[in-house]
């Protein structure tokens, strides 16, 4: 069962670690050819001096979004306000191994609405050795447990 977390329940400082997944080249590869196909996405010999095919942002993205939907909790979401400061790091490869971390950064009682409350945490994709192949802030509006 999935754990529904309000806005009071979130608390900013505090860090999750969500699932992991292995960039599979063949859904990568067919990605690439449909959405994203530049040369180092598609092409091995013009990928050869990053050390081979690289993952589209697009792609790396849609694996964040994968794992979020494999979080044992939900915020109790209204919406997406939209998100800020994407981040590429570095290269993404089949076979690499992607953590998802989710950093709460801030919280704030809506001005207008009293039944919700904005938040705004930083999605990142780690890599083995726990560095940062990708990161952006997100700000939620999610339900408070009770208004006002």
């Amino acid at each position: 069962m999935t754990e529904l977390r309000y806005f009071e329940d979130i608390t900013p400082g505090s860090r999750d670690l969500g699932d992991q997944v292995v960039v599979d080249g063949d859904e990568m590869l067919a990605f690439a050819r449909q959405w994203d196909p530049v040369p180092i996405h598609v092409d091995p010999k013009a990928a050869e001096a990053l050390g081979g095919l690289t993952a589209p942002g697009l792609y790396i993205l849609a694996l964040k979004q994968r794992l979020i939907h494999r979080l044992p909790f939900r915020p109790a979401l209204i919406g997406s306000a939209g998100y800020d400061e994407v981040r590429f790091f570095r290269p993404v490869f089949a076979g690499d191994r992607l953590t998802l971390a989710v950093d709460w950064l801030e919280s704030r009682h809506s001005r207008t609405k009293e039944d919700r409350g904005v938040v705004i945490h930083r999605l990142s994709l780690l890599d083995d050795q726990g560095e940062t192949v990708m990161s952006h802030l997100d700000t939620l509006i999610v339900r408070r447990r009770t208004a006002g």
